[in-house]
């Protein structure tokens, strides 16, 4: 026969064993939570700078849209917080030579009239957000002596800027 309160004994320590673990189980992780929480409540950490990439090229083209073009004068010129940097091809709606022929007067085939030209275009962007951005075009047209030079900045909107009042990079 075996021994009943050395039975009652095992049993009773396995049960206490028992419910010790399932409290546990149940307090433990949720006071760790609150504890790591409540350690962290309140510090300010920052952010790495390869975490925010900025602006995505569709948000800035997307945004820059719906600019008027005396938002974009203001962004060229400066009156908004801006830089202005080379733009890429695939940042213009439009070619060198489309520039060009578009806003231009028509190219004559008399001699005299014969310029060769040369279009750079640039982009003001935002510095605050990097979210706006306007696109201009620096055209030069020079005769084929080089006696005349005719210079000027124009929008992709077809604005005439203002020389004086842009800065571009060196």
């Amino acid at each position: 026969m075996k021994h009943p309160l050395r039975t009652h004994i095992l049993s009773g320590l396995f049960l206490l064993i028992t419910v010790a673990t399932v409290a546990t189980a149940f307090v433990l992780p949720g006071s760790l939570v609150r504890e790591s929480a409540d350690a962290e409540v309140g510090i300010v950490k920052p952010v790495p700078t390869d975490y925010y990439a900025g602006p995505s090229e569709a948000v800035v083209k997307n945004a820059s849209r719906q600019l008027t073009e005396e938002q974009r004068q203001s962004l060229i010129y400066g009156e908004w917080e801006s830089e202005i940097s080379p733009a890429a091809e695939n940042e213009c709606n439009f070619t060198r030579y489309e520039i060009v022929s578009r806003y231009t007067y028509p190219i004559v085939s008399e001699y005299q009239q014969w310029y060769t030209w040369t279009a750079e275009s640039y982009k003001a962007v935002d510095t605050t957000f990097l979210t706006y951005a306007a696109v201009f075009w620096h055209v030069v047209f020079t005769r084929y002596d080089g006696s005349e030079t005719h210079e000027y900045f124009i929008t992709e909107g077809g604005t005439l800027l203002d020389k004086e009042k842009i800065h571009l990079p060196e």
